[in-house]
């Protein structure tokens, strides 16, 4: 299933490009191998899905025609962010809904978007961006066992 998703990404990612300029679908490759041990198949997919429902064109219809199970798909929906919701209280959200999964695969997300390399590559006035996932990563931890 790995290679599957990760051939989806490429196909639902393709054209775009992360504020770096870079193929979109490297970053939820890197969020993936970021994941701590503990981490299952589905929190793996899900990091791999994450960008999906809010990037692309792909439904959770579409998640479930191919095959995704339940749990990835919840965790995919939790970091899908809604539209007009301010980032911090959307972290809250998924700290408060408890689900470890998403918990974990928001953090690997957050630690790949403040890489220095990464941040680096963006524009001076944008990089103070590294401070809000900071924010976001001590609510998140705090949600963790």
């Amino acid at each position: 299933m790995k290679e599957k998703t990760i051939e989806f990404i490429r196909r639902a990612h393709a054209g775009q490009v992360d504020k770096g300029g870079q193929p979109y679908h490297l970053h939820p490759m890197a969020v993936a191998e970021l994941l701590p041990p503990e981490s299952d198949e589905d929190e793996y997919l899900a990091a791999l899905l994450h960008d999906v429902l809010e990037d692309t064109d792909a439904t959770e219809s579409d998640l479930r025609d191919l095959g995704y199970s339940e749990k990835t798909i919840d965790i995919v929906k939790l970091l899908t962010r809604p539209s007009g919701l301010a980032y911090l209280d959307w972290i809250r959200q998924i700290a408060a809904s408890g689900n470890q999964g998403a918990i974990r695969v928001k953090l690997a997300d957050n630690t790949h978007n403040s890489d220095s390399n990464r941040i680096a590559r963006l524009r001076p006035e944008k990089r103070s961006i590294v401070q809000r996932y900071e924010k976001s990563m001590r609510i998140l931890h705090d949600a963790l066992p």
